[in-house]
């Protein structure tokens, strides 16, 4: 990778400081030119642009179909005659299950060997 970076520095360093370089660069800019102002180039850019356009289309109708669908499964899960747990809070254990003193409040402050219960 190393020695194509170099090259592509050897070879831009080259078009663009020498005057043969320059003209080298020149000539490939005309040529450029010449090939992308062909009718066929064009007639070719037009056809991609078409099929560009009726791709992007049907990407957007089935985008909007997939959503759609997705917003109906959501609403039927919602709607569903289940009963829905009123909180997820029966499964969890607190401080008092486990023996800790729910009024004590760790203080970063202090050393942790300090801290626990007092004895």
């Amino acid at each position: 990778m190393r020695w194509f970076t170099l090259a592509v520095g050897a070879a831009a360093g080259y078009l663009l400081g020498s005057a043969e370089g320059r003209q080298n660069l020149q000539k490939m800019t005309a040529n450029a030119q010449k090939v992308w102002n062909d009718p066929k180039t064009q007639d070719k850019v037009g056809v991609v642009k078409d099929k560009a356009q009726v791709v992007a289309s049907d990407a957007k109708d089935k985008a909007a179909s997939a959503a759609s669908d997705a917003k109906q499964a959501v609403q039927e899960k919602t709607s569903s005659n289940q009963p829905s747990p009123a909180s997820n809070n029966e499964t969890v254990t607190t401080g008092n299950a486990h023996g800790a003193d729910p009024d004590v409040v760790s203080d970063p402050s202090t050393p942790l060997a300090d801290e626990g219960p007092a004895a």
